[in-house]
């Protein structure tokens, strides 16, 4: 009688892994920045209505996709963006004074996109269960 509890318990684990893997949806679309494709950079989808899903895609040539495998579950999501200049040596803690003591040649890149897309964005997409799920970001 184990015997057949242990695999009663087996296919029901199966099915709910299964369905979870289903909900994931592929995520792509593209960046502009005032009005270029983002050469390089990453794009961030947070949750925010409870899932357990959260993705980060790199940024190229102003193009970004998340495969389904590693997708995201219906929802809305705060969408951020960020994108270096790769050459500005900037101070973290007080961009107004030069980077690392001494002036140092650390390469924390000047952020190129704007604080409302970026550490204070309140931007939001919606993932939909039916798709597809392609975003044109446009960053003023």
């Amino acid at each position: 009688m184990s015997f057949f509890r242990a695999l009663a318990l087996a296919f029901a684990a199966s099915i709910i892994a299964g369905c979870s893997a289903d909900e994931r949806t592929e995520v792509t679309g593209t960046v502009t920045l005032k009005g270029t494709p983002l050469k390089n950079g990453t794009i961030s989808f947070e949750p925010l209505d409870g899932q357990k899903t959260r993705a980060t895609a790199v940024i190229a040539g102003g193009a970004f996709g998340v495969p389904r495998e590693s997708g995201l579950v219906p929802g809305k999501y705060l969408v951020r963006v960020s994108a270096g200049d790769g050459k500005t040596a900037v101070n973290p803690v007080n961009p107004d004074n030069p980077p690392g003591p001494g002036g140092g040649t650390n390469i924390i890149s000047k952020e190129l996109v704007p604080a409302d897309w970026n550490v204070n964005s309140k931007q939001e997409r919606t993932v939909s269960k039916e798709g597809p799920n392609r975003f044109e970001i446009v960053i003023p």
